[in-house]
């Protein structure tokens, strides 16, 4: 026969369609090839779609009607593959091989189709029916049609044979199961509903501890499972409070980080019903990551767009060419090999890093910049602007780790748009190209090796979470057992456990290594696996290729193309493969920083605030009450009036609320109740800047950033210079001390000032405000925690600091105030008493208590003197003093005197002699003490 080679490779079939037209015969072949890809693609759109709208089953005797419908799958494809096999014996006996394509591919495809339904039907116990039940629905059309089809296309002397019945009989059965199976869905996808939770198969975060109660949307381990919390701080610790039982025993910060941020995530998926509204959410870094307002970056990125369709072309054209050098070299296709190889050189120039790709890298990386500074520049001013209450719920590291891995986000649209389309291209390519090339056949081998990957790869993805896990943990508990063992050693040496320490490293090691090996062992199983998979592909599609071969329907040139296309697909399945669990942890870093910039201040500027008008410095505070979480007042209905100049000091219990007011004179926190008016102004209604301008701040542990001395004390005026650095630190008495450093006033202070001394740190934060030269003054115990003599040098920094500017004083320690203008005691968030010094010990209310609790001696139960024993045989309690031997003199004389000018019965006057008695007695060797010590000494 002289027909031209195209023409000579087609089957009996194929030429008689070309000959004859539009005949039944056709329409069967077609309708075999779209059986199986129609019933793939509705099943994939459905799934996907159940998944993106967290649908999900209300499981009402549902195990019955899932596993009578698993079996009836399994009937199904046990019957596909008895008519694979009956056609192939039969093309055997016959000897026609190889057996028809239309119908061994399509038989073949509808195995691979309805075999991935049942297993993924069998993975979970609480499946989304519409799925299945439209593939059931579309089965028994087809199966009906080419049923029909088949029976008037046989011709007198095929029918009636055993090969005809027994083909007959399977069409038959498959007809009547999935009609079952449909009908049997019918039920279940009755009772479907709507819910806002996650599938066992999709649930790849977190896994139910009872699928039955999260089917029903009542578990607490799916989506959902956290209780509402009315403030955005207290929302993880909720979450995590309900997820107690999947938390394990150890977990490091970064375990930590991602359950709190998959809990949260589920939590958000339930609240907005659909991934759809869920990632709608981070459209919020779309102005970020998208370049508007630059044309220049816009056009790079849609050149990047044309690099990735050069590349996606010649991942076709490299595979192919090589076949043509094969080809040129037998002397098959006539063609210069020098030329084809020199063009295949040229492909493979233009495809390499110093070629398209090198190009496309080059054109992506301005964008990617910009993306990441916009980023991390947003987030940081974001963070930078919100209220106290914010950064005194979150740690620091939380907020880090929050900036530096939520702006991958901008990886995951580079991933969508430069990973995921472009290989999709390549599978989808490679598929059509071997099809045309090889046939139907090989078509048919390189999907099933692709479906097959994947749902291992996926699968083995899941068992090893768990191990993965465990691993985690163990290594994690081995650093916590070794690092306490390290740290402790002192401890440990002194109550002699050194046996005891090294049982439990050993112990924890061992499961560190059993945990590793289990993990190790699955990603060996999961690595062969795979490699199974592709090398059984790849043998098929060989195979086959050599019979096309060997029998004039291919050549040895596109031989070598199928090596080194099957070559180029492990890489995009293997991405597919592990795409989801790249997505859902970039997701999970995302997730941490959209809570953040979804943080709203509390203390915000109203519209159009004028800026404070200073003029003096007279504050008030007018019925002012303040509460930190909205349940229990800090502060109740407290006012008071400061003039201008003034000095007020505030003293109490701890947690009475003294450095609140401070707070709230700085505006950290707005009041929930009265006003704060400064010069008669509302600081609510002024510009908050404006305010904070006006006020300088001395903690009681000030803060240095990691800098010079130089540059730390500056930071109050950036524009001062040196000269007015040197003078602040003259006022604040550290000058001298500085200047004896190696390097003066460039010497680096450390992470948060820890080179420095208790004092020296004190009297630089003191320096700081003096040159910002503020018009309030707030001091929070800032001369806590040093000895007496550098008390006094901070004393003299602080008078210069504080003359002529209204300053507000908080602090335990009562002879730092005892020359303040006003003293108020602050007792449970309300004013107990107010007054001077000499007025309060006159009152002999809480302030007198605590000044003598802090000055005199207090025996525990009986007024013995100094040196009798107690109970125990023990010396009586010595006095608590922190002033000097000459100024305790001082002091009790005043307090003498002002006492006995007090009317008081004869019993009150015995016994403030006798109290200032045994002070007199004891204050000595109590000051001799303290100054011998260097340090204050508490009880």
């Amino acid at each position: 026969m002289d027909l031209d080679p195209p023409i000579q490779n087609m089957d009996r079939e194929e030429t008689a369609f070309l000959a004859s037209g539009f005949q039944p015969s056709s329409v069967l072949e077609i309708l075999r090839y779209a059986y199986p890809i129609t019933i793939f693609v509705y099943y994939i759109v459905c799934t996907v779609a159940s998944i993106v709208t967290l649908q999900t089953m209300a499981p009402k005797e549902t195990r019955i009607r899932r596993r009578l419908i698993m079996y009836l799958m399994s009937f199904n494809i046990f019957a596909y593959l008895a008519q694979v096999s009956t056609l192939l014996f039969d093309s055997l006996v016959r000897q026609k091989l190889p057996a028809d394509q239309d119908s061994v591919v399509g038989l073949l495809s509808s195995i691979l189709v309805f075999g991935m339904e049942l297993a993924l039907l069998s993975d979970t116990d609480k499946p989304v029916w519409y799925p299945l039940t439209g593939s059931f629905a579309l089965a028994v059309l087809f199966e009906a049609a080419i049923g029909t089809l088949y029976l008037t296309t046989l011709s007198q002397e095929e029918v009636l044979t055993t090969a005809w019945f027994v083909e007959v009989s399977l069409i038959a059965a498959r007809l009547l199961t999935f009609a079952v199976a449909f009908f049997s869905s019918i039920e279940n996808f009755g009772r479907w509903r709507k819910e806002k939770a996650t599938d066992a198969e999709r649930q790849s975060l977190l896994k139910a501890d009872n699928p039955e109660e999260q089917a029903n949307g009542e578990g607490e381990d799916g989506y959902g499972s956290t209780s509402d919390s009315s403030s955005t701080s207290s929302q993880a610790t909720a979450v995590s409070n309900t997820q107690t039982a999947s938390k394990p025993k150890f977990e490091s910060f970064w375990q930590k980080a991602d359950r709190i941020a998959a809990e949260r995530k589920e939590k958000a998926l339930k609240e907005n019903g659909s991934w759809f509204a869920y990632v709608k959410r981070f459209m919020i870094f779309f102005p970020y990551i998208w370049p508007s307002g630059r044309p220049s970056l816009q056009f790079r990125i849609a050149l990047v767009g044309v690099c990735l369709l050069i590349n996606n072309g010649l991942n076709v054209l490299i595979p192919r060419q090589i076949g043509i050098v094969m080809d040129s070299l037998y002397g098959i296709n006539f063609k210069n090999p020098w030329v084809e190889v020199m063009i295949y050189v040229g492909f493979r120039i233009v495809a390499s890093s110093a070629g398209i790709s090198g190009i496309r890298s080059w054109l992506w990386y301005p964008v990617e910049n910009y993306s990441s500074e916009a980023l991390r520049t947003a987030a940081y001013s974001h963070v930078m602007r919100l209220s106290a209450d914010f950064h005194d719920s979150k740690s620091s590291s939380d907020i880090q780790v929050a900036i530096i891995y939520g702006t991958r986000i901008s990886d995951l649209i580079e991933s969508v748009c430069f990973e995921v389309v472009p290989m999709f291209i390549d599978l989808s390519a490679a598929f059509i190209f071997l099809s045309v090339t090889f046939g139907p056949y090989e078509g048919f081998i390189t999907a099933a090796t692709a479906v097959v990957y994947l749902f291992i790869t996926t699968q083995m993805m899941k068992r090893m979470k768990d191990p993965r896990r465990a691993q985690t943990s163990a290594y994690y508990e081995m650093s916590c057992v070794q690092s306490s063992g390290i740290h402790g050693w002192g401890t440990v040496a002194a109550f002699n456990q050194i046996k005891y320490e090294e049982d439990r490293q050993a112990m924890a090691v061992k499961k560190t290594i059993s945990t590793s090996l289990q993990c190790q062992v699955q990603s060996l199983v999961s690595h062969g696996l795979q490699s199974l998979t592709l090398l059984s592909g790849l043998l098929a599609g060989t195979f086959l290729a050599i019979f096309q071969v060997t029998h004039g329907q291919a050549t040895p040139g596109q031989f070598t193309m199928l090596l080194t296309y099957w070559a180029q697909l492990s890489s995009p399945l293997t991405f597919f493969a592990s795409m989801s669990r790249r997505f859902a942890g970039t997701l999970l870093d995302a997730e941490r920083l959209l809570e953040i910039m979804q943080t709203k201040a509390t203390v915000v500027n109203k519209d159009g605030a004028p800026p404070l008008e200073f003029n003096g410095g007279h504050v008030k505070f007018e019925n002012v009450s303040f509460s930190y979480d909205k349940k229990k007042d800090i502060l109740k209905d407290i006012s008071f009036t400061v003039s201008p100049g003034e000095t007020v000091a505030f003293v109490g219990q701890t947690g009475a609320g003294k450095s609140t007011i401070l707070r709230l004179l700085g505006r950290l926190y707005d009041v929930t109740g009265g006003s704060i008016k400064i010069d008669g102004q509302d600081i609510r209604d002024v510009e908050l800047f404006s305010l904070r301008e006006q006020i300088g701040v001395v903690h009681q542990s000030p803060v240095l950033f990691d800098d010079t001395i130089m540059e730390n004390v500056r930071y109050a005026k950036r524009d001062a210079t040196d000269d007015d650095v040197y003078e602040a630190c003259k006022a604040a008495c550290i000058h001298e001390q500085i200047l004896n450093k190696s390097e003066g006033y460039q010497t680096v202070v450390g992470e948060r000032g820890v080179k420095l001394s208790g004092g020296e740190l004190q009297r630089v934060a003191i320096a700081r405000a003096i040159l910002k030269k503020p018009a309030v003054v707030l001091l929070d115990e800032a001369t806590s925690a040093v000895d007496t003599e550098t008390e006094q040098k901070i004393q003299e920094a602080l008078k210069v600091l504080c003359k002529g500017r209204t300053t507000f004083v908080v602090a335990h320690r009562l002879s730092t105030i005892m020359n303040a203008d006003r003293i108020i005691v602050i007792g449970d968030g309300e004013v107990a008493e107010e007054g001077s010094h000499d007025e309060l010990i006159r009152a002999n209310g809480k302030y007198a208590d605590l000044w003598s609790r802090q000055v005199f001696l207090k025996p525990k139960d009986t007024d013995s003197t100094e040196g009798d024993e107690n109970e125990d045989g023990n010396k009586g309690t010595g006095i608590v003093n922190d002033l000097s031997t000459e100024e305790t003199k001082s002091v009790l004389a005043n307090v003498k005197s002002t006492t006995s000018q007090k009317p008081a019965d004869e019993s009150q006057t015995d016994g403030a002699n006798k109290k200032a008695a045994l002070a007199e007695g004891s204050t000595e060797d109590g000051a001799k003490k303290s100054q011998s010590s260097g340090h204050k000494k508490e009880v």
